[in-house]
């Protein structure tokens, strides 16, 4: 009895022991400054999601543009969600873009045709504006000291409030180029940033465990005396697209109709 007692007292004994050496071997992480947040939010991502919006009203009516979009693959393949919001209405449309093509979801009939020709922008461009984003990658001086950091543990989350004209018109340039879904539309956003004026952009950013989370930035204008637009970029859920790729229903598309080139 004795010698069951004395093994079983050893081997307590050893679970502590081990247990405090694990214990002792956990250290907790340093805490990081700003600068190496922004750094470790700058490590490359090969997908994700971001929602484009884009809002333009009145204190009594509003349209409302939004692009979901996931991204990835190798190389990037673009999956986009529109919806349009207008008076009470909505419009859906489905679209995936690749290197050569654009393919439309016509009414459970895919057809293909060239992305430049139909939207009035090109596949680099939607690369500039999602992967290569340059408030993420290249951040300016003006941004990266409006920063002020919060931290949670090992939840790190910058924001800014920004009145930087020049800022915040590259931060909305992306947009701009790539939320239109027609030459057309493309036309009446120019009009926009020709006679509207930056008013003030909020940026948010969130790296947990040393990884980007969370980046999100809205820009607001003013046009006129009662229109007000805010558009803006949320991204979310990177790594999950790693291996996009565009579906064989619409590799297997018809040629789009020349009389449909471009969205009316």
């Amino acid at each position: 009895m004795k010698f069951k007692k004395l093994i079983v007292g050893i081997t307590v004994l050893a679970a502590l022991v081990v247990t405090g050496c694990s214990k002792q071997q956990k250290k907790a992480q340093p805490i990081l400054t700003k600068t190496q947040v922004i750094n470790k939010s700058q490590k490359s991502f090969k997908s994700g999601q971001v929602k484009q919006s884009l809002t333009l009203g009145t204190d009594t009516s509003a349209q409302v543009i939004t692009t979901d979009t996931g991204f990835g693959g190798t190389p990037t393949v673009f999956h986009i969600n529109y919806q349009t919001q207008n008076k009470g209405k909505t419009q859906n449309a489905e679209e995936w873009v690749n290197m050569n093509n654009l393919y439309l979801n016509g009414q459970n009939t895919w057809y293909r045709t060239k992305l430049d020709d139909f939207s009035g922008h090109s596949y680099a461009d939607m690369v500039d504006a999602t992967v290569n984003n340059k408030l993420i990658f290249n951040p300016s001086t003006t941004l990266t000291n409006a920063y002020k950091m919060k931290r949670n543990k090992n939840t790190y989350t910058l924001t800014a409030n920004i009145s930087n004209q020049s800022l915040m018109k590259k931060a909305a340039d992306p947009i701009w180029t790539t939320t239109g879904q027609s030459p057309q539309q493309e036309k009446a956003f120019q009009r926009i940033q020709k006679y509207g004026k930056y008013k003030n952009m909020t940026v948010k950013m969130v790296v947990k465990n040393k990884k980007l989370t969370n980046f999100q930035y809205f820009v607001n204008m003013k046009i006129g005396n009662s229109m007000k637009l805010r558009l803006g970029q949320v991204y979310s859920n990177f790594g999950s697209h790693d291996f996009l790729r565009v579906p064989e229903t619409a590799l297997n598309a018809k040629p789009l109709p020349k009389n449909n080139k471009s969205k009316k």
